[in-house]
């Protein structure tokens, strides 16, 4: 029922896009403040812009590699970054509503990108749902996070950065869904989920070698809690920029070696319709292996 509710919400929503007009006018003075904060003589600029600040990748070659190894994900702007942002401003016990300020003008400066918003949206839902004492399972808040997505921005239903940050929090959802404790089992397990979710989004578009979920296992981290907070820290400090380039241009090298046994495909990529319908098909079978699992609990509980 919910997903009709949001299904019917987000298409039933035909205003003109003054909201997100005003918003990207916002974010575009908010994303040149980012950009002159960087400091200049970075060797990496180009890395550096597209980590901190969301601007397009135009290193090509870097661009191709990330491309064929299917880490081109951790180089745009996406969830995962805030996130990251949000699990360092808790670890400095920074209060829900000020990290969602902080969040709100990240968001802003990195250009006001659907796969962004879509994470604040959720990040906003889940402090205010705990607030609240208000449970909802990790695959229902991604599903209620991309509804308002598109219930405030129904023209993102043509973007497929939406779809593709919604398909990989939604592969995510898995792990707590299966409540594995273990966090190795975890890890790897989320991994393959992402993989297999997104082989349908990334048809066409990117390398899908068995071989990128080793990558995203060992590689992604190092951007994620190394070069992006290098990143973070060279807008504040400049002379963390030597540590960023240093370990940009070392990642760099070993991201040319990994890459070259992956040749990139030529395949035709995926309608965004049938995309919609991979992920809606995804959130229904969620619910339903949900109900069957917990009554299967229910159902051990009352034979003991």
């Amino acid at each position: 029922m919910i997903i009709l509710f949001f299904l019917a919400l987000a298409l039933s929503n035909h205003s003109e896009p003054h909201l997100l007009n005003n918003a990207s006018g916002l974010s575009q003075s908010f994303q040149q403040k980012c950009l002159t904060l960087l400091p200049v003589e970075s060797e990496n600029h180009s890395a550096l812009t597209s980590i901190v600040c969301g601007e397009k990748l135009t290193d090509q070659k870097l661009k191709q590699n990330l491309v064929k190894t299917s880490l081109i994900h951790i180089f745009v702007i996406s969830g995962s970054h805030l996130i990251l942002l949000d699990e360092l401003l808790a670890l400095l016990r920074v209060p829900f509503y000020l990290r969602f300020l902080l969040t709100g003008i990240y968001t802003l400066a990195v250009g006001w990108q659907p796969p962004a918003v879509r994470a604040l949206i959720a990040l906003g839902l889940r402090g205010t749902f705990k607030k609240l004492r208000w449970h909802f399972s990790s695959d229902t808040l991604t599903l209620i996070a991309g509804g308002s997505t598109l219930a405030l921005f129904p023209e993102w239903w043509s973007s497929s950065s939406l779809l593709m940050s919604w398909c990989a929090a939604l592969a995510l959802s898995w792990s707590s869904l299966l409540d594995i404790k273990n966090k190795i089992h975890r890890v790897l397990f989320n991994q393959c989920a992402v993989f297999i979710f997104m082989c349908a989004p990334l048809w066409g578009l990117s390398a899908l070698h068995p071989l990128a979920l080793l990558y995203n296992l060992l590689l992604a981290p190092l951007v994620s809690y190394l070069l992006l907070p290098l990143g973070l820290l060279a807008m504040i400090v400049p002379y963390f920029v030597v540590a960023f380039d240093f370990v940009m241009s070392a990642f760099a090298v070993l991201l040319n070696w990994v890459a070259e046994p992956i040749s990139t495909g030529t395949a035709k990529q995926i309608s965004l319709s049938t995309l919609w319908f991979w992920i809606f098909a995804w959130q229904v079978f969620f619910h339903f292996l949900r109900l069957r699992l917990k009554q299967g609990r229910d159902s051990a509980w009352l034979g003991s």
